[in-house]
């Protein structure tokens, strides 16, 4: 059995245990999507998609195991949010001390620093063509009449599933599905220009 099928056992044995007493963040735990969520803010912090998986794994521990802490003045995807981002974060400053760890080593003779080092990450080019490539979406973004742009904030930049943010706005999953199909039309096209 390999690593990652044990640490989903793991989890949902956890999240069980903790829902069956009404947990409100075992309950948002135990969605599919939520754990996808967690993934996807850690691999956006730490561009390593293993990295990812075990950060996500980190905070929904942390999460299950801290779960009393947690108070109903924000959402608990609001909390669980903090908490990945928390375990990414710490993934990432570990990964650092090892890095310079190394370096020290190198330069005392005892290791391969170009073998261990490599960047896995974007390079500045890529960055900054990202950054300006983020920039005009958001301007384009702010150019779409209010209920598109509504769709596309919660769903695209907070990261709401469709559902969610169709209870958000106060309408059905269809209609904010048929505005999120004409944003991104918009979008595509403003986008070309």
């Amino acid at each position: 059995m390999n690593e990652a099928h044990q640490r989903r056992e793991s989890e949902t044995a956890m999240t069980t245990r903790s829902t069956q007493t009404n947990n409100p963040v075992s309950t948002e735990l135990s969605s599919p999507q939520a754990r996808e969520r967690l993934v996807h803010v850690a691999l956006s912090i730490l561009r390593d998609g293993i990295d990812a998986e075990d950060a996500a794994h980190d905070a929904v521990e942390q999460a299950l195991r801290g779960s009393g802490s947690f108070r109903a003045k924000s959402l608990v995807s609001t909390w669980l949010h903090r908490v990945v981002v928390n375990a990414a974060l710490m993934r990432a400053r570990r990964r650092r001390r090892a890095a310079e760890r190394v370096a020290a080593n190198d330069q005392t003779g005892q290791g391969d620093v170009i073998t261990l080092l490599r960047d896995s990450g974007p390079t500045p080019a890529a960055r900054l063509e990202d950054m300006e490539d983020r920039s005009r979406l958001h301007a384009a973004v702010a150019e779409l009449p209010p209920p598109y742009r509504d769709v596309v904030q919660l769903c695209v930049f907070e990261e709401l599933a469709l559902p969610d943010a169709a209870r958000s706005l106060g309408i059905t999953s269809q209609a904010a599905r048929t505005r999120m199909c004409r944003a991104r039309a918009q979008l595509r096209d403003r986008l070309a220009a």
